[in-house]
């Protein structure tokens, strides 16, 4: 089971948290899991790189104050996890509805926060909360030539040593692939990834560069969307390549997807890629806050 949760926020007072929140929502997840069930947190924060969960940074209204920002209780704000094994479905389903039942309290860079809400539903959280099983992504997977996604939290690969700031699409489908075959119950074939760096290109791109900053470091990602296309029409691996794009939305791209890195959701085909409003984390958009 996959699962996308959009957990409201409500600052008990006004004060200054981090630039660069995703480590601390980061640590609040692990803080959370940790408390309901010891086992499953232990499986879950060892040292695999390819973890069952991510984590979106703080969104909402913030005013910059120096290297920090600034909450107010007078807004709402939100954080995004998402869950790719059925045990951390369940463990979290359960600890966010006991903070969302008692208005329980969390805290993020020492600032304390009630729970306001927690949205799974679309048509609840601007489309950001959503439950699907793989074989539901799988049947939905159609055999179109194009796929459009959205990065919308700064995105990067490691290549060697250094940072990679532009969507090839053989690290993107790559890495979804890698996640898929570890998650979902029927794999998708080695040969998927060389037919995606034979076939599959990028057809045109809205893109920008932006920073992250982390405790003791810095690190660029890119936002914005991005339209791929296929130039043979093989049905067998365009489904495959559909399911992964679609799959994106829940398992994130490249690397430090449990920082607040490389959150992404498609785009419908009709859209252009400048029809939507910049949700980059520099803007701090209340795309995930309510209305």
């Amino acid at each position: 089971m996959f699962a996308s949760f959009v957990v409201m926020l409500r600052p008990q007072a006004a004060a200054s948290i981090g630039n660069s929140t995703g480590k601390s929502l980061h640590g609040l997840f692990f803080s959370l899991l940790g408390e309901e069930n010891q086992t499953l947190f232990e499986q879950t924060h060892a040292g695999s790189e390819t973890r069952p969960v991510t984590v979106s940074p703080l969104r909402g209204v913030m005013k910059r104050q120096d290297f920090r920002r600034l909450v107010t209780p007078d807004q709402l704000y939100s954080v995004r996890y998402t869950t790719l094994s059925d045990e951390l479905f369940n463990a979290l389903s359960k600890i966010l509805l006991r903070k969302f039942i008692y208005r329980g309290k969390v805290e993020i860079d020492g600032v304390e926060f009630v729970v306001q809400d927690v949205a799974v539903e679309p048509d609840k959280s601007r489309g950001w909360g959503m439950i699907s099983s793989a074989e539901e992504i799988w049947e939905r997977a159609t055999t179109e030539r194009e796929a459009t996604l959205r990065f919308v939290s700064p995105t990067a690969f490691k290549q060697k040593e250094m940072n990679l700031v532009f969507p090839i699409p053989k690290n993107v489908f790559y890495s979804y692939r890698d996640k898929w075959n570890k998650f979902a119950p029927v794999p998708i074939d080695d040969g998927f990834v060389p037919w995606v760096e034979e076939n599959v290109a990028v057809e045109a791109h809205d893109l920008a560069t932006r920073m992250v900053w982390f405790s003791d470091f810095q690190k660029q990602g890119f936002v914005g969307q991005v339209r791929y296309v296929a130039r043979k029409h093989d049905p067998a691996r365009l489904r495959q390549l559909n399911a992964l794009a679609d799959f994106a939305f829940f398992c994130g791209t490249g690397q430090k997807t449990t920082q607040g890195m490389g959150q992404t959701r498609r785009s419908p085909r009709q859209e252009s890629l400048k029809d939507t409003d910049d949700e980059s984390v520099d803007t701090v958009p209340q795309d995930l806050a309510s209305e």
